[in-house]
């Protein structure tokens, strides 16, 4: 089978990679479609060298294998695969938080593919960029006749960006939301409050990114400017567009985090969703929570995926969520490193791989 193959300097594709056999509970999964997200570059780094990996989260694609003990699926199902795996036995588990949970989010990867006789490791619980994965029956969702492309966002980009709104925000009809970080995840999180009936300020460092922020819903478009300190900035955010009820911050910029924590109003929240450098620190302006704010932060948006992920699929399929614009382009496995490309350089909103090409 085919994949790309992380070593800790470079991405490369080979088809020389063999997946373990499907075990009690498992299932194959035939990956026709991988969205990238920042998650997966963001580990392209000299900070995650070590083991071999195969990243990708966002997969879409059929079953083609059922492992022993496994119901309710057929071979050539199409499915969503879902990153979330809690083991249901730890302490957190027990806790009635199993986010908490360390299996959950694949901390403990384990290592399902060979190269050459040389174990790889998992990533997130799925490895999209791999052309076949074995996982949980219980990570499957259903797509009915919702098309691949979009079904492959639903594991992190729509989830995690709605759910950031919906759930961690608790966004409501009337608030004035401050949406930082107009990508994959962010477009969500605008159309997520849009949906609820929020006032929705897009800010972005990128004025080509205002297209995609109307949009999607955004009432308003900000261009930050990085430079600007963030008591500043914040004090404009306010100033023009306050109070700030909620602030959801999808770019993971120490800058734009310190200036959410600045601009929202007393008693508002602040969800933290994007993905930050290795070792990044940002300040809390402690005086601006002293009396009363949120803080909030947790992967996948907050979401519960047995709970969340079919509404997601059913509001996609019925026109209540925009999935189709999303997707800004569309490259083979063997080109994987332009779609990189492109998603660091700004110019697309969610780069697709289609596995099929």
């Amino acid at each position: 089978m085919r994949a790309a193959i992380w070593d800790g300097q470079s991405l490369f594709v080979s088809d020389r990679v063999e997946l373990r056999p499907v075990e009690a509970g498992e299932v194959r999964v035939r990956v026709l479609r991988s969205g990238i997200c920042h998650s997966d570059v963001a580990m392209m780094t000299p900070d995650h060298r070590g083991s071999l990996v195969i990243l990708g989260h966002e997969a879409a694609g059929e079953i083609a294998e059922l492992g022993p003990g496994v119901e309710g699926w057929a071979v050539g199902d199409h499915v969503a695969v879902g990153t979330q795996t809690p083991c249901g036995e730890c302490r957190e588990c027990r806790r009635g938080e199993p986010h908490n949970c360390d299996i959950n989010w694949g901390f403990t990867p384990g290592f399902p593919f060979a190269l050459d006789g040389k174990p790889v490791a998992s990533f997130a619980n799925v490895s999209s960029f791999a052309s076949e994965i074995v996982v949980k029956a219980s990570q499957l969702f259903a797509l009915h006749d919702l098309p691949l492309d979009q079904g492959a966002l639903i594991g992190c980009a729509v989830s995690t960006g709605v759910c950031a709104s919906r759930v961690l925000g608790r966004v409501r009809a009337g608030d004035n939301v401050a949406v930082f970080g107009v990508g994959g995840i962010g477009v969500n999180a605008i159309q997520g409050a849009a949906r609820n009936g929020a006032h929705v300020i897009a800010v972005d460092a990128n004025p080509a990114k205002e297209a995609a922020a109307r949009q999607f819903g955004a009432d308003a478009f900000v261009l930050a400017n990085p430079a600007q300190d963030s008591a500043t900035a914040a004090a404009m955010l306010a100033r023009e567009h306050g109070p700030i009820d909620v602030v959801v911050e999808c770019s993971g910029a120490v800058g734009a985090i310190e200036t959410a924590m600045r601009c929202t109003k007393r008693g508002g929240r602040v969800v933290l969703i994007g993905m930050s450098r290795y070792g990044a620190e940002a300040a809390l302006p402690l005086s601006s929570f002293v009396m009363g704010g949120e803080v909030i932060a947790t992967m996948n948006g907050g979401a519960v995926p047995d709970r969340d992920y079919p509404e997601l699929i059913a509001q996609a399929q019925n026109g209540r969520l925009n999935l189709a614009d999303q997707i800004s382009g569309i490259w083979p496995l063997d080109r994987i490193n332009e779609a990189i490309a492109a998603l660091k350089a700004g110019e697309v909103t969610r780069a697709m791989i289609d596995h099929e090409r």
